[in-house]
């Protein structure tokens, strides 16, 4: 594992695709980052209620019972008002990369 870590940190073209898929240090990268990554978590810490809310009547009026049933245990799972620091890791990794 050593060695092909130390082969892909010597590879050129890897390096290179690297640099490719590193954001730009524009507004755009800036804004893709917390459009994508932080903002859907302020959404669910803030309205988790009101989602949960609005999937529990869409389910029960258009799916049968239980299949409704799971899709909105799925919902409280996904939409649980809590923070992803996962995803938090992850926008601050991809922001100090950028900037690096």
């Amino acid at each position: 594992m050593r060695q092909k870590l130390e082969n892909l940190k010597n590879n050129p073209e890897f390096q290179e695709k690297l640099k490719e898929m590193k954001p730009k240090k524009t507004i755009w990268g800036f804004l893709g980052i917390v459009l994508f990554i932080f903002l859907p978590e302020l959404l669910n810490v803030l309205y988790y209620q009101e989602i949960n809310a609005w999937f529990l009547e869409f389910f029960k009026a258009n799916y049968p019972a239980e299949l409704a049933d799971k899709m909105v245990w799925l919902t409280k799972k996904v939409f649980d008002g809590e923070l992803s620091f996962l995803n938090i890791g992850l926008g601050v990794g991809l922001l100090w990369w950028m900037y690096k």
